[in-house]
C-alpha cells in the first residue's frame, strides 16, 4: 500500500519498487584499496593510487596484491554512474531508506576486503597500541569504528548523522567475526565551510580541513585502534586529517572504509 501511495525507484538506477536493486548492489562489490598515508608515485592531483582488492573488476586474487606496510582505505565501489547517484540520493536528498542497504554494503566490505585479517595478523605494524595513559578507559584490544564528521551546517541541513547507522553496522560485522568493536562519534569539525565534494583540488581540500578536525574526548581514543569510516574518498585528504587527529590523541589508525572512491582523472 505504501508503494502505491508513495512509489519509489532504486536510488541508483530508478528501477521501480526497489531501494537499491541487485544490479546496483553489485556495483558496491567492486572493491579497491588505497593507501591512507601519503600518495604513491604515479598518482596525480593528490589522488591515492588504487590497487586491486578482492571482488574487483579484473579479479586479481588478494594474495597477488602488493600493499605497502601502512594503513589502507578499503572502498566498496567506484564513485561514478549509479553508485554516485545512489550515494547522493541517500546523503544529500534525504533517502534514509538507503540506510539499511548501505549498512549491508559496509558489512560486505568488512567481510570481503581483508580488513579483518589485517586487524588480526598485523598488530606489530599497523596496530601497535600507544602506552596506556591515566585517562585511558576500556580494552586496548577493542577496535573503535569512527565516522568522519560532517560540518555543523551539513548536519543541520540533513537533520542527522548520516554515517552513524553505517558505523554501527560495521562494528556489528567486526564483532560477528570475533573482533571486539564498537562505533563511536569521536571526531568533530570546527569552522568548516562548504562540502568536501565541492572542493576539487587536493590543495583546496587540504586547506578546507587544515586544523579543523579534533577528537571529542582524547581519553576515549588513547591507546585504542581505530577504523575511520567515510562515504566518499576523493583525494584521501579527509581520511588523512581524521587519522592525524586520532594519532594526536594517542590513538592508532588501523585503516579506513568508504562506500566509494573517486576514480583518477584519466579514468573518469
Amino acid at each position: 500500500m505504501l508503494g502505491l501511495i508513495l512509489p519509489r525507484g532504486c536510488a541508483g538506477c530508478d528501477k521501480p519498487d526497489e531501494i537499491l536493486c541487485s544490479d546496483c548492489q553489485s556495483l558496491f562489490r567492486r572493491h579497491t584499496v588505497l593507501p591512507l598515508n601519503g600518495t604513491p608515485s604515479g598518482a596525480s592531483d593528490g589522488m591515492p593510487g588504487a590497487v586491486t582488492a578482492p571482488n574487483a573488476l579484473n579479479g586479481i586474487p588478494s594474495a597477488a596484491i602488493q600493499q605497502p606496510a601502512c594503513a589502507m582505505i578499503y572502498a566498496a565501489g567506484t564513485y561514478q554512474g549509479h553508485v554516485r547517484r545512489a550515494i547522493l540520493s541517500w546523503k544529500d536528498h534525504g533517502d534514509t531508506e538507503c540506510d539499511k542497504a548501505f549498512s549491508q554494503v559496509c558489512r560486505q566490505l568488512v567481510a570481503g576486503s581483508g580488513i579483518i585479517e589485517t586487524l588480526q595478523t598485523k598488530p606489530q605494524t599497523l596496530l601497535q597500541p600507544m602506552p596506556q595513559t591515566e585517562h585511558q578507559t576500556g580494552s586496548q584490544t577493542q577496535i573503535l569504528v569512527v565516522p568522519a564528521p560532517s560540518s555543523p551546517k551539513s548536519m543541520r541541513t540533513r537533520g542527522r548523522r548520516h554515517l552513524w547507522p553505517l558505523a554501527k553496522a560495521t562494528a556489528a560485522e567486526l564483532a560477528a567475526a570475533g573482533v571486539e568493536a564498537c562505533a563511536v562519534n569521536a571526531l568533530r569539525t570546527r569552522h568548516v565551510q562548504g562540502k568536501a565534494v565541492e572542493t576539487y583540488s587536493a590543495l583546496g581540500r587540504a586547506a578546507r580541513l587544515d586544523g579543523q578536525l579534533e577528537v571529542n574526548d582524547p581519553g576515549l581514543i588513547a591507546g585504542k585502534k581505530v577504523l575511520i569510516l567515510d562515504d566518499i574518498v576523493t583525494t584521501g585528504t579527509t581520511m588523512r586529517r581524521c587519522a592525524e587527529a586520532i594519532r594526536g590523541a594517542r590513538g592508532s589508525v588501523a585503516g579506513g572504509l568508504a562506500l566509494a572512491a573517486v576514480p583518477p582523472p584519466a579514468e573518469r
